[in-house]
């Protein structure tokens, strides 16, 4: 059996389980990363932040990392763009 066919079967939260990138946009202002990896560039124009099996750039204005932990953060500015490289 896969794995995420046991986790469907618990009932568990597959993002959790599998270290998704989670992604939650407020209009163009705010997103709320979590299960990222790593930070690989931060500039005011762009951010760029490694996932399990991805990469997550966030392109845009006046970008500003308003806080961050070990796995979640939140960005703030005028969001442009979110493009994911697998």
């Amino acid at each position: 059996m896969k794995r995420e066919q046991v986790i469907s079967a618990m009932k568990l939260p597959m993002d959790v389980f599998l270290g998704e990138l989670i992604v939650s946009l407020i209009g163009r202002r705010a997103v709320y990363i979590e299960n990222y990896q790593s930070i690989l560039f931060y500039t005011d124009t762009r951010l760029k932040l490694q996932g399990k099996d991805c990469k997550l750039n966030i392109l845009g204005k006046r970008l500003f990392i308003e806080y961050y932990t070990g796995d979640n953060m939140k960005v703030t500015g005028i969001i442009e763009s979110i493009e994911l490289e697998v």
